[in-house]
């Protein structure tokens, strides 16, 4: 599985600030699992991050047609920031 084709394919992606980590995972049928850990913006509102995900996706899917595919959203509040907005913590909830 050549997941620097896939961490290449995210970076590419405007919009996906960062990937954090990129894993692909053998399954005992042959199959195989994709993670990865996409980095947005503190401004970037909640609908544009989930399109960017769906964007994700395809680009994976693309490289990897028959991969399960698992993409874990990571948006940084801005720090020292005394009232972040409510999508932050919402996102940051599945951790």
């Amino acid at each position: 599985m050549q997941t620097s084709a896939i961490q290449e394919a995210l970076l590419a992606t405007a919009g996906i600030q960062s990937v954090e980590s990129v894993e692909a995972h053998a399954l005992a049928d042959g199959g195989h699992i994709v993670t990865a850990r996409l980095g947005f913006g503190p401004s970037t509102p909640i609908g544009e991050v989930v399109a960017l995900l769906e964007v994700a996706r395809a680009e994976i899917r693309a490289i990897a047609p028959e991969a399960v595919i698992l993409l874990e959203p990571v948006v940084a509040g801005p720090r020292g920031d005394a009232n972040p907005p409510t999508d932050v913590f919402v996102i940051r909830g599945a951790d």
